[in-house]
C-alpha cells in the first residue's frame, strides 16, 4: 500500500483529502502533520510515495517545507496546495521539482486524476536507465522554469557536451532539443489546465523567456493556441 503525507494546518482539509485517498480512490494510507516541522519529522523517519502540502501555514510554510524535503529525497513527488493564486508562489515551488500545483477549492476529481497518473508515470520511469542519465534528467526537471544549455548539463555531469546529447539519442530515441520542447510543452499544458495562472506567467514558468515565443511552438506542436487549449482542456 502506497503511503501518502498530507501536511495541512486546517484539519476539515486533512480529514477530506484523508477520505478521497483511502476509501473514495482507495490503495492508499495517509499520513497527516499539521504543520511543516511535522511534516519534516515524518519525512526524516519514513519518506513517503507522495507528499501533498498546504502553502500557507502558521510556523514554517510549504516552501520551506519542500526545501527541507529535497535535502532529504530529491525523487518524492510534491503537490502543493494553495489558497492564493500568486505567481510568485508558483515560480518558488516549481525550482524545487514539485509535480502539481492545485489552487483551493480543489477539484477532488482533477485531484485523483493527477495522483493516479502521478503512480503511472513512476511506473513508466522505472524502466532500465542508465543512473548518469537519471541524474541528467533530473537536473533539467529541477531548472526547467529556466534557460538550460547542454554545456550547464554537460558541466553538471562533469560530461563532454557531444557526449550527453548522444545518450539523448540513445537512451530516448530524440535529440536534446526535442526532448526538452517535449517537456515544456508538458509542464505548459499541466499549468495551463490545473491553475489559473496568465498565459506569460506559464510561460515563464515551462522556461520561455519571450510569451511570444511560447505561444508560437505551442500552437506550431499542438495545433492549437494556449488560450484555446486551457478553453477547450
Amino acid at each position: 500500500m502506497k503511503e501518502i503525507l498530507v501536511v495541512e494546518d486546517e484539519a476539515i482539509i486533512r480529514q477530506g483529502l484523508k477520505v478521497l485517498l483511502e476509501q473514495v480512490m482507495g490503495g492508499f494510507q495517509v499520513l497527516e502533520a499539521k504543520s511543516g516541522e511535522e511534516g519534516v519529522s515524518i519525512v526524516h523517519q519514513r519518506i513517503p510515495h507522495l507528499i501533498i502540502t498546504d502553502i500557507r501555514m502558521g510556523g514554517m510554510d510549504g516552501l520551506t517545507f519542500i526545501s527541507k524535503v529535497r535535502q532529504i529525497s530529491k525523487d518524492v513527488p510534491i503537490i502543493i496546495l494553495s489558497g492564493h493564486s500568486d505567481f510568485e508562489y508558483a515560480r518558488t515551488a516549481m525550482r524545487y521539482g514539485i509535480t502539481d500545483y492545485f489552487l483551493k477549492p480543489i477539484n477532488r476529481i482533477e485531484l485523483s486524476e493527477a495522483i493516479s497518473n502521478i503512480f503511472k508515470e513512476n511506473k513508466a520511469e522505472s524502466m532500465p536507465v542508465s543512473k548518469q542519465f537519471q541524474d541528467i534528467l533530473q537536473f533539467i526537471d529541477d531548472h526547467l522554469s529556466r534557460e538550460i544549455a547542454l554545456s550547464q548539463i554537460a558541466e553538471h555531469v562533469s560530461l563532454n557536451p557531444q557526449y550527453v546529447g548522444q545518450l539523448f539519442k540513445s537512451e530516448l530515441g530524440t535529440t536534446f532539443t526535442e526532448y526538452m520542447v517535449e517537456i515544456r510543452l508538458k509542464r505548459a499544458k499541466k499549468l495551463l489546465k490545473e491553475t489559473n495562472l496568465k498565459v506569460y506567467e506559464v510561460a515563464q514558468l515551462s522556461g520561455y523567456k519571450s510569451p511570444k515565443h511560447f505561444m508560437t511552438v505551442f500552437k506550431q506542436e499542438t495545433g492549437i493556441t494556449p488560450i484555446g487549449f486551457r478553453k477547450f482542456s
